[in-house]
């Protein structure tokens, strides 16, 4: 066989080798993000699983306090904001219930106590009697066609493309569009505000903001009596700890009228926990 021939053997077999090699790197590589990817996914799998277990476990916990806010016996809870730890499916829930009793709902609530409350936190007389008829104003029908273009123009001139529904709110949120409502004070009272409150607030279970909202108007609160249900509304909020420290938190309004009722209870919203 030739010099030259051994040559080109030699570098043909180089070539195979070669290819071989980047053959190896390419599979190697494959391989690896199909590890990868399949880790990822169990990950992402496992996550899901955890999360839908510590939600289901907020659930039940949910549905265990209300068990204790409609009975009457030594088993009945107090909607005083202590906390309660349950075992549910295997996972540990922290459980709180707070009653909305002592809260003003601006849909119903009189402009006194609207204007004592802007006051109690941190309003000028004035300006608390302003912001509480611009209120007023929202939630209210207007009397004419007249006052309607009226109420319209007054907020064209404020910059807002919009006027007054004459309804009430749908979302404590919407109090941030209403005429001359300063975006601090707001934040101030809002935490004392419930669109689920349906009474009066109640001095007893009020914050001292709202006591002290109720002796500035001198009066009970509400200025109206067509209340959408008229039991007592509790909050419910439930934290379930799953593993590696995953927290899923579940927020119930509960409308409680009692065990010998025909419906004990009713929701009237659940959040959180996606």
């Amino acid at each position: 066989m030739s010099r030259s021939s051994v040559r080109s053997q030699a570098r043909d077999r180089g070539f195979a080798l070669l290819i071989v090699l980047w053959s190896l790197v390419l599979v190697t590589l494959l391989t690896t993000q199909i590890l990868s990817n399949g880790r990822t996914a169990m990950h992402l799998a496992t996550n899901l699983r955890d999360v839908a277990m510590a939600r289901a476990s907020a659930d039940g916990a949910i549905n265990e306090a209300i068990y204790h806010l409609v009975s009457t016996g030594p088993d009945a809870w107090q909607p005083d904001g202590t906390a309660h730890v349950l075992n549910v499916g295997g996972m540990a829930v922290t459980v709180r219930v707070d009653s909305f009793a002592g809260k003003i709902n601006p849909n119903l609530a009189s402009t006194a106590l609207l204007a004592g409350l802007f006051q109690a936190a941190g309003a000028g007389p004035n300006q608390a009697q302003t912001m509480a008829n611009a209120i007023i104003e929202w939630r209210s029908p207007a009397p004419s066609q007249q006052e309607t273009q009226a109420r319209i123009a007054a907020y064209r001139h404020a910059g807002m493309p919009f006027g007054p529904p004459g309804r009430g709110f749908d979302d404590l949120g919407e109090l941030a569009d209403v005429l001359s409502m300063q975006p601090a004070l707001l934040a101030a009272a809002m935490p004392y505000m419930s669109l689920y409150q349906s009474a009066d607030p109640d001095p007893s279970r009020a914050d001292p903001i709202v006591r002290h909202a109720l002796a500035i108007s001198g009066q009970a609160g509400s200025s109206s009596a067509a209340f959408d249900g008229s039991f007592p509304v509790d909050v419910i909020e439930a934290e379930a700890r799953g593993k590696a420290g995953l927290a899923v938190r579940r927020n119930a309004v509960v409308s409680i009228s009692g065990a010998d009722a025909a419906a004990p209870y009713e929701f009237l919203a659940l959040t959180g926990g996606y």
